[in-house]
């Protein structure tokens, strides 16, 4: 049995505590990239997240997904593409070679690592997260970061994204996004809002992914709380790139990054 599939079973179930209030039924997704093979493991279809067993995350090749994503980009969705798109999904295999539909979701972990190139993907929809998402103000809402950890943890900048539909456009959606954020901020978004929907974190291992969605989930109750008392303040923008890069910072971040799950 595949090591990463053992390292994202432990992740899935993690996240899919019902007291970490994350995902339930079969909501959000994690996934994987080995890089030597050029393949990535995600989530299959249908599969609650903490009741993940080994079996149930399927292999795929990066090359035919980004082929999918960059046609969408220079030429639009297309019925066309979306059955491609499918067929990719309806074909993959998991570690045991058994057929298994990977998830409806799949092209946004395809952007995590193609074109932000960092190997851990975590998608969730956290309660107080999608509260806010689905808010009228919801972009003004994460306009800036809320205390110092979350610049630290999510970087001090969210990307927002609009609603779009599970699938082709919402893989789109986050494609463009993420470069124009890149193109913009000139580094990777460290957290992705989508509207109405969910969180994308990421990191270089799992314990990084999951803790950058714990300190997300923590801003955005402390966004509720500062809204129900008068409206949130947030951070000076200059001095949340500060603290976000400082040294000390980064050292911490990539020490707790070593840490075992089960701390």
């Amino acid at each position: 049995m595949s090591k990463l599939a053992k390292e994202l079973t432990n992740l899935s179930r993690k996240a899919g505590e019902p007291a970490a209030d994350l995902t339930i039924q079969a909501e959000g997704n994690a996934a994987v990239f080995d890089r030597k093979k050029n393949m990535f493991l995600v989530k299959a279809s249908g599969v609650i997240m903490g009741n993940a067993t080994e079996e149930d995350w399927v292999w795929l090749e990066l090359g035919n997904c980004v082929e999918i994503l960059e046609d969408a980009r220079k030429n639009g969705s297309s019925e066309k593409l979306i059955a491609a798109l499918n067929a990719i999904l309806a074909s993959s295999k998991n570690t045991d070679g058994q057929v298994r539909k990977a998830s409806i979701e799949t092209l946004v972990h395809v952007v995590a690592f193609h074109a932000m190139e960092v190997d851990w993907s975590l998608h969730t929809h956290p309660t107080p997260v999608v509260a806010l998402a689905a808010s009228k103000d919801g972009a003004k809402h994460y306009s800036g970061t809320v205390f110092p950890d979350e610049a630290v943890m999510c970087g001090p900048v969210p990307l927002f994204l609009p609603f779009a539909n599970p699938g082709l456009d919402l893989g789109l959606g986050v494609f463009l996004g993420v470069l124009e954020y890149q193109q913009k901020h000139g580094r990777n978004p460290g957290q992705i809002i989508l509207g109405n929907h969910g969180l994308c974190t990421f990191g270089v291992g799992a314990r990084d992914a999951l803790g950058a969605t714990e300190i997300a989930v923590k801003a955005a109750r402390i966004r509720l709380g500062a809204l129900s008392a008068g409206g949130i303040s947030f951070v000076p923008s200059d001095a949340a790139e500060a603290i976000a890069f400082r040294p000390d910072e980064i050292l911490r971040k990539r020490l707790l990054a070593r840490e075992g799950l089960s701390k």
